[in-house]
């Protein structure tokens, strides 16, 4: 295997993991976690500052297995049973005594949450105070990436972190070397059995999908109502909405299951091998092929989201992880290059704009637009339907492509985001 392609590899194990709920509040749990590692004495208070999109995205959405919402909600169950080592599933297995204790603590109003609004990159800071000491924790621009820890006494005061120094994640800078050609290379040569760690993601968003489709005022359990009256009809489009809806649905509403997430977000990872999936499903294709179009939707998916952040006022599942889907679903169907980039620039010409307005379990209504579309351009381009290639925001170029969408989303929508946020806040005259 070539250096680049043992590269790639190394990328792709590291943008897909499993993860246990809404990974925005995860994160939080994940900082808290790992302060309460640092430090002794009893606790007196956690202190949480995030951005704008972290908190939208930590606003609405349930805590896996608990009926409790938001990012105040994460931080206590962090702080009574977080494991850092878990990563992505940190507060996973949460039992009913944790529950217990937790509600406890946030009762006790020891949990502080307040908003920067001034902040465009990902960015939890967490400072947790004892009768003994304190400790802060930073994580900047990916949802793990702790980039500072200090503990000093309770007489000190912590040194100022100049976030412009702090040395981003590299993983984005890494995969902004690559193109499209280096990533089609790599999914048609790279041996078989080094990429069958993907039908873990396949499985692992079946199941929760499974679990989804028995929420029976779901919108994947409605699709399948409406398939078996004759109103839609049952075909790839359709299999792939009713799955992504309801593996979105489950995770939502707090379901215990993990998926497997792509980029930092399990709404990416349900949209991306769930979509694929039920082509393959659909079209009776090989295991091999829909790994290795994974492989591929997977990688474009690290592409586009390095140009448009890890989070943004986009819709990640549409304007990302169906974007990357659709190159993978024109790879299953045995199209070539250029029916490739016809799917992507399908994409970008059409759907980019789907606004995030917060993870909840409306999130799935938008995974089922995305995944019909993703499917439906595919096949467009497949029958030479394509968006022209200079029209809008659109390039030939499949760099330029990723960074044009990249500009609309900063600077070009950050006021949005600010403006939805003042919205479901409920700040607007």
């Amino acid at each position: 295997m070539e250096e680049s392609q043992k590269d790639l590899l190394e990328l792709l194990k590291e943008g897909i993991t499993p993860a246990t709920g809404c990974t925005e509040p995860i994160a939080v749990a994940y900082a808290v976690a790992a302060a309460k590692e640092q430090i002794e004495g009893n606790l007196e208070s956690i202190h949480i500052l995030v951005d704008s999109n972290i908190y939208k995205n930590g606003l609405m959405v349930t805590i896996p297995g608990t009926r409790e919402k938001g990012l105040v909600a994460a931080a206590a169950f962090g702080f009574i049973a977080g494991d850092i080592k878990r990563r992505f599933r940190v507060i996973e297995g949460l039992t009913d005594k944790d529950i217990v204790r937790a509600k406890d603590l946030i009762e006790q109003k020891k949990i502080e949450l307040s908003l920067k609004r001034d902040c465009t990159r990902l960015d939890i800071e967490v400072t947790l105070l004892t009768d003994k000491e304190k400790v802060r924790i930073n994580i900047l621009d990916n949802h793990l990436n702790i980039v500072n820890i200090e503990k000093i006494d309770l007489n000190s005061q912590f040194k100022p972190l100049i976030r412009e120094k702090q040395n981003a994640n590299s993983f984005n800078h890494q995969i902004q070397k690559y193109t499209l050609e280096d990533f089609l290379q790599f999914s048609n040569e790279t041996p078989l059995e080094d990429l069958m760690f993907l039908e873990d993601g396949i499985k692992m968003n079946m199941k929760i999908a499974q679990e989804g489709l028995t929420i029976k005022s779901g919108v994947g359990a409605k699709f399948t109502e409406m398939i078996n009256e004759g109103i839609m009809s049952d075909n790839m489009v359709t299999r792939a909405q009713v799955l992504c809806a309801a593996a979105s649905e489950a995770r939502m509403s707090g379901s215990k299951l993990p998926v497997m997430s792509t980029a930092g977000s399990g709404n990416h990872g349900i949209t991306v091998f769930l979509t694929s999936f039920a082509v393959a499903e659909k079209k009776n294709l090989s295991k091999e092929k829909l790994i290795r179009s994974l492989a591929l939707s997977n990688l474009i998916t690290f592409f586009i989201k390095s140009y448009t952040g890890t989070l943004s006022a986009m819709c990640g599942c549409g304007v990302a992880a169906g974007i990357g889907a659709s190159a993978g679903i024109i790879y299953l169907l045995d199209g070539n290059k250029k029916q490739i980039l016809g799917a992507l620039y399908n994409m970008v010409g059409s759907i980019s704009g789907m606004i995030c307005d917060g993870a909840k379990d409306g999130c799935s209504y938008k995974l089922a637009l995305a995944s019909g579309w993703t499917v439906q351009s595919a096949l467009l381009a497949l029958k030479g339907a394509i968006i022209n290639s200079t029209d809008g925001i659109i390039d030939p170029d499949f760099k330029q492509l990723f960074k044009n969408l990249g500009y609309v989303c900063d600077p070009g929508m950050v006021t949005t985001d600010q403006k939805i946020l003042d919205t479901m806040l409920h700040e607007i005259d």
